[in-house]
């Protein structure tokens, strides 16, 4: 699901970079950030962090996450998409039903 969510990733060395959810899903997340942001940035394939978020009434805190790819996007825009490793099941449940609605929605 395409998606503009704020969000906050807390990589292994403890630094917090700011970053947008650019896409979701239940399996894992495209993240979208400005390389400037941190000093760990970007990030090395197959490196865990942490993400915090709101999906609407949920609050998805500190989901393990598993860096799959990294990718600039423009000079300074840096790409980096994510698997879950650990995800709560209440947040997986809330992003299902997310998905699901906007698929719905784009059928109509």
């Amino acid at each position: 699901m395409a998606t503009t969510l704020p969000a906050r990733l807390t990589t292994a060395d403890g630094e917090i970079v700011p970053v947008l959810l650019a896409d979701l899903s239940p399996t894992g997340v495209l993240l979208v950030t400005d390389r400037r942001f941190g000093e760990a940035l970007p990030p090395a394939v197959g490196a865990t962090a942490w993400l915090e978020f709101f999906l609407d009434e949920v609050e998805v805190a500190g989901a393990a996450i598993r860096v799959r790819a990294c990718k600039l996007r423009g000079r300074f825009q840096l790409e980096i998409g994510c698997s879950f490793v650990d995800l709560s099941d209440g947040a997986r449940t809330a992003i299902r039903s997310k998905v699901a609605a906007a698929r719905i929605a784009r059928r109509r």
